[in-house]
C-alpha cells in the first residue's frame, strides 16, 4: 500500500467522522424542542457507517481471502426515535390536557458522549495524514 493510498483512507474516516460531528450538533441544538402531542418534533439522527465499497480489491501477499480496504463511508442518517418521547410539563402552553408535551427524547449526556468519540476519530485520521505528508517529505528531502 502506498502512503496515497492511507491518505485517501484516512480522508473517508475524517469525512464520516464530521457527518458524525454535524449530526451530534443538530441533536444538541435541538434537544430542548418542544411539540404538541401528535405534532411534528426533531428526530434525533445516528449516523451509520460502513466500509467503503472497494473498485476493485487490492490483493494482498501471502493472504488467501483478504483484500485492503477503501476506507468507509456514511451508509445512511437515521431516526431511531421518530415519534418523539412524551414529557410532562405541565405549565407549557403546548401541553395536552394531562400535561405532556412531545421532545425528541435526545440524552445530552449520550451526544456529549459521542462528541467525544468523534472528536478522537476525527484527530486520529489527521494524525494519519500529517504523518503520511512527513513521509513524503522526507522522502523528497532524500531524493532532492
Amino acid at each position: 500500500m502506498s502512503l496515497f493510498g492511507s491518505i485517501d483512507i484516512a480522508g473517508t474516516g475524517v469525512n464520516a467522522q464530521q457527518t458524525w460531528l454535524d449530526t451530534i450538533a443538530s441533536n444538541v441544538a435541538n434537544a430542548n424542542d418542544t411539540a404538541a402531542v401528535g405534532q411534528p418534533i426533531y428526530q434525533q439522527q445516528e449516523v451509520l457507517v460502513q466500509p467503503a465499497a472497494a473498485a476493485s480489491p487490492v490483493p494482498v501477499p501471502n493472504a488467501t481471502s483478504y483484500a485492503l480496504g477503501t476506507g468507509v463511508q456514511v451508509d445512511a442518517i437515521v431516526t431511531p426515535n421518530p415519534k418523539g418521547q412524551l414529557a410532562y410539563q405541565p405549565t407549557s402552553t403546548l401541553a395536552n390536557a394531562q400535561g405532556y408535551v412531545n421532545t425528541p427524547g435526545i440524552s445530552l449526556a449520550a451526544q456529549l458522549g459521542n462528541m467525544v468519540s468523534a472528536q478522537f476519530g476525527y484527530q486520529a485520521n489527521v494524525a494519519v495524514i500529517n504523518h503520511a505528508k512527513a513521509a513524503y517529505e522526507a522522502v523528497l528531502g532524500i531524493v532532492g
